[in-house]
């Protein structure tokens, strides 16, 4: 291996077998290496694996590094190993989108390896809007978003284009942009699917990439902003309240131009890795909401209608806490029932628990609601719970706040945005099913403070948004990072 065109990068692996020696070949492809590998065969020790040498841990203490990649399959093993021996934890990395993010970050490829360069000239007149759709053209939560965004700056006169892998089937057929399906299923290694996609960029610059994912299409505007500064601005949208965000949002920084965060508590957190203030705007979103609340609440003594909109899913969303919810409302006596709207990988198992918990009367699957139904379903719920564990800042909530139903949910990113405990909703803890369930019983035994809380919620979300305009936000900014 030629070290006048491999960069040593400041880490180790730990692992020489199968795993590591994949690493090793993704650093090759991008022009990197690690100082060098860990392994606990001894018998390794001083030995060569694609040139790079291997070393046993013992000699730890004797070594420099920003962070020691774990590169075998025995992770956990692995990791109490290297906490044992004194590695600070932040210095230790597992997860492979962590090892793609810092590799693609300091890969040293020239850029013919993504086009030849007499091409980076051919760009179009016309600035165009390029919008990330890493997931394909599905309808998720973001995806809806993105083409409400779509349609706003076709409205300002603005070209785009959405990019969408084709590692998902489309679900969705939104023509407000033509879609170039960007084919990673045929391509085995990280490097082209970033050569494919930087190409696809550059040949439409100048453009502005909204980039709703940290992942291939982020990493791929990024470094096609580095190859051609000129032609190309990244705008980075933080819609979720994961790590995985802000670690590769905050490693690529200096390439992002603006940087949109949908709560307070993220731009918090977006500050604390490194994001200059002067780069962050706080995203809005408009939902339907008639300038005065036309709608009745349940009265005294009639069943509460509880209402739940969204992924019926375990990781995030927590749906598998409805029917705890449900057993601890039903064990206090009240009359209620749970309306789900929305479905997920969770949605059958969610049927059968329902069935063993003999809560066929509590709880009603709804499946999926279309979004112009959407309205209408929450007009008819008196309360709006969610159970997540994390959130960027649900739509769903305002929605539901918009329409007079009181939100009681979980305190994660967004909620502190829309609700005050008391007045306007409730803020439990993650998890606390039964302060959520006292809550609600609350509201249950006094149908007045529900009416009034209803009114409250309706009118957050109204004076708000009320001289909101998206689209003239979208203008200002994509003139601003031009400028």
């Amino acid at each position: 291996m030629d070290e006048k065109t491999n960069k040593i990068i400041d880490v180790y692996f730990f692992g020489a077998g199968k795993k590591g020696r994949y690493w090793l070949e993704c650093c090759r492809a991008l022009g990197i290496r690690p100082k060098g590998i860990l392994d606990n065969n001894k018998a390794l020790c001083g030995s060569l694996c694609q040139d790079v040498t291997i070393y046993h841990p013992d000699i730890l203490n004797q070594l420099s590094f920003e962070f020691l990649f774990i590169t075998c399959n025995r992770e956990d093993e692995i990791v109490k190993q290297l906490l044992d021996l004194g590695v600070p934890k932040n210095k230790i990395v597992v997860h492979s989108h962590y090892l793609l993010n810092y590799f693609l970050y300091h890969s040293v490829l020239a850029p013919a390896v993504f086009m030849e360069k007499e091409k980076l000239k051919n760009f179009s007149s016309d600035k165009k809007v390029l919008i990330d759709l890493r997931n394909g053209m599905v309808l998720g939560g973001v995806e809806s978003w993105a083409y409400g965004l779509a349609k706003d700056l076709k409205e300002k006169g603005y070209q785009g284009l959405y990019l969408a892998s084709d590692e998902m089937e489309p679900s969705v057929k939104d023509e407000t942009f033509p879609a170039r399906m960007l084919r990673y299923k045929e391509l085995r290694e990280e490097r082209d699917r970033i050569r494919l996609c930087v190409k696809e960029i550059l040949e439409n610059g100048p453009c502005t990439v909204v980039c709703n994912f940290a992942h291939n299409i982020f990493w791929s505007a990024c470094i096609a902003r580095r190859l051609s500064p000129d032609s190309v601005r990244v705008v980075a949208v933080q819609h979720c309240d994961e790590g995985i965000y802000y670690e590769t949002y905050g490693l690529w920084k200096k390439y992002i131009d603006r940087y949109l965060v949908i709560s307070s508590r993220m731009e918090s957190k977006v500050l604390f890795y490194g994001t200059e203030q002067s780069k962050i705007r706080h995203l809005g979103w408009k939902v339907a909401c008639e300038e005065r609340l036309k709608r009745l609440w349940s009265a005294d003594g009639t069943c509460l209608q509880i209402g739940y909109a969204g992924r019926v899913t375990i990781k995030a969303k927590r749906s598998d806490l409805l029917p705890v919810l449900a057993v601890k409302l039903r064990d206090r006596g009240i009359c209620f029932r749970i309306n789900i709207a929305g479905s997920g990988n969770y949605s059958e198992a969610l049927c059968q628990r329902i069935g063993q918990e003999g809560l066929e009367e509590y709880i009603r699957l709804l499946g999926y609601v279309s979004r112009s139904d959407i309205p209408k379903f929450w007009e008819s719920q008196d309360i709006m719970i969610s159970c997540s564990e994390f959130e960027g800042h649900s739509i769903s909530q305002a929605e539901a706040m918009a329409a007079g139903a009181v939100p009681v949910l979980t305190n994660v990113s967004g909620a502190e945005d829309d609700v005050t405990d008391g007045y306007n909703g409730y803020i439990v803890d993650i998890r606390d099913m039964e302060a959520m369930a006292d809550r609600i019983c609350r509201l249950y035994h006094d149908r007045n403070m529900l009416a009034w809380m209803g009114r409250n919620a309706h009118d957050t979300i109204y004076q708000r948004q009320a001289n909101m305009d998206q689209g003239q936000f979208w203008e200002g900014l994509l003139k601003e990072i031009w400028q």
